[in-house]
């Protein structure tokens, strides 16, 4: 579970959100001296981003990948924030899974041409996030960039153990959009954002029981900061 983040540096304020606005409104997006600037959607009910999930119409990751975004969703009430994701939209683009190969293979060192062949192929998805539940063998990744669209979501495919658990698939989707909503991995087994460099993998969410793995106060902190 790897993130890519090619967000730029640069000083800013927040920009006022109208709470009744129907058109599109700038924000910036604030975390530990990083500023990130990204065009939220709002409604009567407050800000929200498209999400989009590419694959397979009988693709069983389909149903944990809304579960993962009601989840976000929730986590995001329970923070008292009015940001949203949208309910996502399944759609059948073909993306190449050599490319989200490439793109996986990018993350550890940071972005490069196939993260930006990826970006560029997924520009023509009417989404802000986009989930990408791939076909092949990979290592899941979540990849934030800017601007117009937040980033993706790249998913190993199902058949293989551990993401072949139902449990383990929710959360590895869910990990993996954490990326692209801001945080970073910590090294506690028993959270939702443990990652590398720490021991904890994909099969440490393994459970009998569907459920989410929690964040961590600093997770809290992070998105009270950059959501509204």
């Amino acid at each position: 579970m790897r993130r890519i983040d090619v967000m730029s540096r640069c000083c800013t304020r927040w920009l006022a959100l109208t709470l009744l606005s129907l058109s599109v409104a700038a924000c910036r997006l604030r975390d530990s001296g990083r500023v990130d600037s990204l065009a939220l959607r709002q409604d009567a009910a407050g800000p929200r981003l498209r999400v989009a999930i590419i694959g397979r119409t009988n693709d069983p990751r389909i149903s944990a990948a809304r579960e993962a975004v009601d989840y976000w969703n929730a986590e995001f009430l329970r923070l008292g924030r009015r940001f949203r994701l949208d309910a996502p939209v399944v759609r059948t683009d073909s993306i190449p899974d050599a490319l989200l190969r490439a793109a996986s293979g990018e993350a550890v060192l940071g972005a490069g041409p196939a993260t930006s062949t990826l970006r560029r192929t997924l520009s023509a998805v009417p989404a802000d996030i986009v989930i990408a539940l791939s076909q092949t063998d990979l290592i899941s990744f979540g990849v934030r960039w800017r601007p117009g669209q937040l980033g993706a979501v790249g998913i190993r495919r199902a058949d293989v153990w551990p993401l072949s658990l139902p449990n383990t698939v929710r959360n590895v989707i869910a990990h993996e959009l954490g990326h692209v909503l801001g945080l970073e991995h910590n090294g506690d087994a028993t959270t939702l954002m443990c990652g590398r460099p720490a021991s904890c993998r994909p099969v440490d969410f393994a459970s009998g029981n569907a459920r989410f793995f929690p964040l961590t106060a600093e997770d809290e902190r992070r998105l009270t900061r950059r959501w509204p």
